[in-house]
């Protein structure tokens, strides 16, 4: 009898685990901000700091979309390539965004992908999407720099939060069934 409410709560619990940590696992967007200054000259702080565009780098899995959001008070470009590649622009170019407004591009497979604004060429950033074994142009080779932020996801990505959930499931099913509570 004592095992029902016990078994119940443990079940409420994991739900609460799993719906903490599933987000992480299951990422499926990312913002990138266009720094306040950015556009001010090619010595503005962010410029030495490599961060006009923030995160940068941001790591994204396979499919995520990367919203660039503009909180700056002029206008900027988000345009992929490097400002000396021939063919820059030619997988994603927002045109002018302007002071307030977003671009998106969703990212379909692994690989490192440079950027700049066409405008301010100064300001340049990078999404690494995947593991990024090898870059996705041939003049940019592939980097092993960190992420900024926490915008990581994990090297066993979004399967870890549906072994959990069977995991949380089975021992929530066994201790219903048993009415007993398993000791780990």
């Amino acid at each position: 009898m004592k095992s029902k409410p016990f078994g119940a709560l443990f079940g409420l619990l994991a739900l609460v685990a799993i719906l903490g940590v599933a987000p992480a696992f299951g990422q499926t967007a990312s913002e990138v901000d266009i720094a306040t200054g950015a556009g001010a000259s090619a010595s503005a702080a962010c410029v030495t700091t490599n961060n006009c565009f923030s995160p940068n780098p941001i790591t994204v899995a396979p499919g995520t979309e990367v919203e660039w959001k503009n909180t700056d008070t002029v206008s900027h470009t988000v345009t992929s390539g490097k400002v000396s590649d021939d063919n820059a622009g030619s997988m994603f170019d927002s045109g002018l965004v302007k002071k307030g407004n977003e671009f998106k591009f969703t990212f379909a497979t692994a690989g490192t992908y440079d950027y700049f604004c066409t405008v301010h060429p100064w300001m340049v950033g990078q999404v690494i999407v995947g593991e990024a074994a090898a870059s996705t142009t041939p003049a940019a080779p592939a980097t092993t720099t960190a992420p900024a932020d926490n915008a990581t996801v994990p090297e066993f990505g979004p399967v870890a939060s549906i072994v959990l959930a069977i995991a949380v499931l089975s021992m929530v099913v066994f201790a219903a069934k048993t009415r007993v509570i398993p000791r780990l």
